[in-house]
């Protein structure tokens, strides 16, 4: 991600700490209803019990509270920009991986099982691309990922648009899906002004001409 919106987005929440504290309200989240439904959402993208997930933009690592108070027990890591909220997550749950980390910069250094993200695309960039860093992001996790990704963004079939956040075409991100597996899968049907896009890996001899 371009440094000056990394920064602008670290000292967003850094900011939001200090009024908040660690809380829903920090994160800017919504209700804890509405942030279970996209857990829920998030959690169905296939069996995560026992599996290795990685959840990116991870925050204060909710959904591994999420998972944990609904018995699904995975070896879970975060990633997020925000040193802060690293910080936080690491203190709280001392049995989970949390990590600062900019996977366009820094990479994936290993596999998972499956790749979550929730909200984490939502704020519009005033010096790149959302699309192209989204397809960027979620080129990377297929290449990085054994059973399935789920990833939710704020979807253009609103009554009303804020400014500052970024509205997905979920036709478009349907498309540029399909350009990396045929196994997709969009859910758009939550009480939520957003969707969620499902990717799992193409069924074996899909790529084999001779089949």
């Amino acid at each position: 991600m371009n440094n000056s919106d990394k920064n602008t987005i670290i000292d967003r929440y850094r900011q939001r700490l200090d009024k908040f504290g660690p809380s829903i309200e920090s994160l800017a989240s919504g209700t804890i209803e509405r942030r279970n439904i996209r857990f829920d959402i998030l959690s169905k993208a296939g069996d995560m019990n026992g599996a290795k997930v990685l959840d990116i933009g991870s925050g204060l690592g909710d959904f591994y509270a999420y998972l944990k108070e609904n018995n699904i027990e995975v070896d879970y890591t975060g990633y997020d920009l925000s040193p802060d909220l690293v910080k936080l997550a690491s203190d709280q749950f001392a049995d989970a991986k949390f990590e600062v980390r900019d996977i366009q910069i820094d990479g994936i250094p290993e596999r998972f099982d499956y790749i979550v993200s929730s909200q984490t695309f939502n704020f519009r960039l005033a010096n790149e691309n959302n699309i192209e860093l989204v397809r960027s992001c979620l080129k990377l996790c297929y290449d990085n990922c054994n059973k399935g990704i789920c990833f939710d963004f704020l979807t253009s079939y609103v009554d009303f648009k804020e400014e500052h956040l970024f509205y997905y075409s979920p036709e478009e991100m349907f498309s540029y899906a399909k350009s990396l597996t045929k196994r997709v899968s969009l859910s758009h049907d939550s009480m939520l002004y957003e969707f969620a896009l499902f990717l799992y890996p193409d069924f074996i001899g899909w790529n084999n001409k001779s089949l």
